[in-house]
């Protein structure tokens, strides 16, 4: 069985959604806090496998599935997806903004936005652009459209605290790196 990381923190994958079993997460406490956006896509995924045809992919959002929102077109990969910038408030740090994290973290839209040619799940630009970990959740993260997440993403070790050693999950929680690499966890850092 192929090797599943976390749609919210790319560490390594403990289980899969129950119910469409196409997004995994690490623990419960991220699958809580993916919920929300997850639920309607969900329903969508389990329709398809239900053997029922699938909803014209242009009349919802790839990443959430809302179709009740103003919808647009993404410039790096022409998926649909919610046109829900006005959402984000600045400096709030807040995942609610489909189009936002797509643009913001995903390998695809870093992809497009430095004009690299080809694929960017091929792209050697792209594969050296960060380190093992964030190319990983970059390309897995719930903020890629199904069918569109990096395949056989690369193995990592995961960092841990220089301070109390706990494992540090560097896509989810502030950091804080010292002059040496080492890094401080969010609770630490202070």
């Amino acid at each position: 069985m192929a090797k599943l990381n976390c749609a919210v923190c790319a560490h390594q994958a403990a289980h899969q959604c129950a119910a469409c079993r196409q997004v995994a997460y690490c623990g419960q406490d991220h699958q809580r806090q993916a919920w929300k956006k997850h639920k309607k896509m969900c329903k969508i995924l389990q329709t398809i496998q239900q053997g029922e045809p699938a909803p014209d992919q242009t009349t919802y959002c790839g990443l959430c599935g809302d179709a009740d929102g103003p919808l647009r077109t993404t410039l790096c990969c022409g998926k649909t997806i919610c046109a829900d910038y006005g959402k984000y408030v600045p400096f709030s740090y807040s995942k609610d903004s489909c189009s936002r994290n797509h643009d913001r973290y995903t390998t695809c839209c870093y992809h497009f936005n430095e004009k690299h040619t080809g694929n960017w799940k091929t792209c050697k630009k792209c594969a050296s652009a960060h380190e093992a970990e964030a190319r990983v959740w970059y390309g897995t993260n719930a903020f890629n459209f199904m069918g569109e997440i990096l395949p056989n993403p690369p193995s990592f070790v995961p960092h841990t605290c220089k301070r109390c050693s706990r494992t540090i999950k560097m896509n989810c929680e502030g950091i804080a790196r010292l002059p040496n690499g080492a890094m401080l966890c969010e609770q630490c850092k202070y």
